[in-house]
């Protein structure tokens, strides 16, 4: 094949169209060119004027004085016209030439290039969307590739995350996003396997170690040159958390207090204590707290104590610690209740007044709130709650919840209270009917004993007046019947007094010297040593009458019966356990025999030694009666020939 048929193939079977032309035209074209503007042949591309050929016919005479200006030219970008009148873009190269005859002419090549620039279009168009979803968009867009990092952010990403520009997040670790580097490794691993991740709850972490939950869904895609690409975005979802957990929050404070307005409704009065612990829980888990209490105020006596309490596993009870405490120590607490107001303390060690902040921190109390419990604008007591482990702050709803729970606990402790009351007042009537009951046999036999020696002496006297032995038996046998109406005076008086025993704070080493000054004469005349090992400042909270009177009882008898020739020693002593104080008066002395008499020991009317043949049975019977009148309790320790331990447990 010789060149001109290697040329006129090139030209046939090109794409792009090639041409000749001088000042008058066209003077060749290939079949390519002919094709491009829609001419069936080149003879009719040749045949019509080239002006045709431009949309804009200056186009061409302004590329030909280019063309003798410079010689040449390449990718011209000129607007074209095909036959049908339609338009396209074209590049159009061409060179001049002149021939041995000094002929003008110039030789090019056009390219179609509408569809490169409708792509391009397309691809700026495409840029451009690109560019202004990742401006606008709410949801941070990103791209990272497999072990190296995020390579790409917009702007939503970057002011998410809290940072100045995208080149603050490339230069950092991927997993400094993250609140827990684990959670990332495991997305990964699931984006590699599956190829894609959505809607994953996320907790992610800002530039300034605040953290916030996102949504976060991703595709795995494969560069050209084998890189692992991960495109992903990331939706704030810190709100619409939040709103979810503020309704599940009402949805449980809704539970909580139609729990608390339900449960005790027809409820047995022996359940309700359990069951208000049980509720202090509930509620102390939800508040998050780690103690919660009800103190009870007692306005008359100006003492309040801790009555229910709940404290989560690893934080210690500190009931015991709280019991008879003064109104007038903490009028940090005491006057805002007495006032009907909370007490919201968000950080104890900052409280001004010392007493209080030195009683809460003994607690390890970091924060805590109290509510008031009303009635009738009396101030019953407080509901609290404390937070031990972390400081703690209480929104409005929550105060609003407590002082609902509040005014519900008012009436449970009100019902539970008066119910015990109705119930103690019927077993002390119970006990009262059988004490006098008992004691109406005994004064019985009392009286009809001496009522016939009366009768007998009588008799006696009428025959022989003069008889002075007699008239001594008369005397005794009416010292008797005397005794009995007195002590028939004190068991009444001890019955009525009761009901309207009202509590004191009684100094306990001052009443028992007070006693033992009353028996001061009879101590000496019979040689007794009386130690006392009593705290200087111990308080019972008791009736003073009715303490004289126990450790009295208790005194005498010991000087009676627990003094013999060589052991003429009295031990008084005090110790506090844990809400109680045990007073302990022990002698040496005759003991009683507790195998006979255990069970008789404080029944009226009981003796134990023939040296009390002439009592009535009434000592430790008032004592009994008045130790548990004041809320305490009597037992005793005692061994033949050995002495006698006398054991009392008051309220401290």
């Amino acid at each position: 094949m010789d060149a001109s048929q290697l040329l006129e193939s090139i030209n046939q079977n090109i794409n792009e169209g090639i041409y000749r032309s001088d000042e008058r035209g066209l003077i060749y074209v290939n079949h390519a060119f002919a094709k491009m503007f829609g001419y069936p042949s080149e003879e009719e591309v040749l045949s019509r004027s080239s002006l045709k050929l431009y949309k804009e016919p200056s186009e061409r005479a302004r590329l030909v004085e280019k063309l003798k200006a410079f010689g040449s030219f390449e990718n011209e970008e000129v607007t074209l016209l095909r036959k049908d009148g339609q338009e396209f873009d074209a590049l159009i190269s061409s060179v001049i030439y002149e021939d041995a005859n000094g002929k003008i002419f110039w030789d090019g090549a056009i390219r179609d290039v509408t569809e490169l620039r409708e792509t391009s279009r397309l691809a700026k168009a495409s840029d451009r969307l690109l560019q202004n979803i990742s401006t606008n968009i709410n949801e941070g867009i990103y791209r990272s590739v497999l072990g190296k990092g995020v390579i790409y952010v917009n702007d939503e990403f970057v002011r998410m995350f809290g940072y100045g520009k995208p080149e603050e997040i490339y230069d950092r670790k991927v997993i400094d996003l993250y609140l827990n580097p684990g959670e990332r490794e495991k997305l990964v691993e699931e984006l590699v396997e599956h190829g894609a991740i959505s809607n994953r709850e996320v907790e992610l972490k800002r530039k300034d170690g605040s953290t916030f939950w996102g949504y976060m869904s991703s595709i795995k895609t494969e560069g050209e040159n084998g890189a692992i690409y991960f495109d992903g975005a990331i939706r704030d979802i810190t709100k619409q958390k939040e709103s979810d957990e503020a309704l599940k929050y009402y949805a449980s404070m809704q539970k909580v207090l139609i729990n608390l307005s339900s449960e005790y409704i027809n409820m047995p009065v022996e359940l309700v204590d359990e069951s208000i612990v049980s509720s202090l829980e509930e509620l102390g888990k939800f508040v998050n707290a780690d103690r919660a209490y009800i103190f009870e105020y007692n306005l008359d006596s100006q003492l309040y104590s801790n009555t229910f309490e709940w404290y989560r596993k690893g934080i210690r009870s500190v009931i015991d610690e709280c019991q008879n405490l003064r109104m007038d120590q903490y009028p940090v607490l005491v006057d805002n209740h007495l006032e009907g107001k909370p007490v919201f303390i968000p950080d104890v060690s900052l409280l001004e007044e010392k007493e209080s902040r030195e009683m809460l921190q003994s607690q390890d109390i970091k924060s805590l709130i109290t509510v008031p419990m009303m009635s009738d604008d009396q101030c019953m007591g407080f509901v609290g709650f404390d937070s031990v482990r972390n400081f703690r702050s209480y929104t409005e709803d929550e105060i609003l919840l407590l002082k609902v729970t509040a005014e519900i606990l008012v009436n449970i402790v009100t019902r539970s209270r008066n119910q015990k009351q109705l119930e103690k007042l019927l077993v002390t009537t119970n006990m009262q009917n059988k004490r006098l009951k008992d004691f109406s046999y005994i004064t019985s036999h009392n009286f009809r004993s001496s009522v016939a020696n009366l009768i007998g002496l009588a008799n006696v006297l009428e025959s022989d007046p003069t008889n002075k032995e007699y008239l001594g038996m008369l005397k005794t046998t009416t010292s008797k019947l005397n005794d009995a109406i007195d002590n028939i005076n004190e068991l009444l008086n001890f019955e009525n007094e009761v009901s309207r025993l009202e509590p004191e704070n009684v100094n306990l080493l001052e009443t028992v010297n007070g006693v033992l000054e009353l028996n001061n004469q009879i101590i000496k005349e019979n040689e007794i040593e009386i130690k006392t090992d009593i705290e200087k400042n111990m308080i019972i909270n008791g009736s003073t009458t009715y303490l004289i009177s126990i450790f009295n009882n208790l005194i005498t008898n010991a000087i009676k019966y627990g003094t013999v020739e060589g052991s003429k020693k009295i031990e008084i002593s005090a110790k506090k356990l844990n809400k109680e104080i045990l007073v302990m008066i022990k002698d040496h002395g005759l003991g009683i025999d507790l195998g006979r008499f255990k069970e008789k020991v404080f029944k009226l009317g009981s003796r134990f030694h023939s040296r009390e043949s002439e009592g009535q049975g009434m000592g430790l019977f008032m004592t009994k009666q008045q130790t548990e009148a004041m809320g305490g309790r009597i037992d005793l320790e005692s061994e033949i020939n050995k002495g006698t331990t006398f054991k009392l447990y008051f309220n401290g």
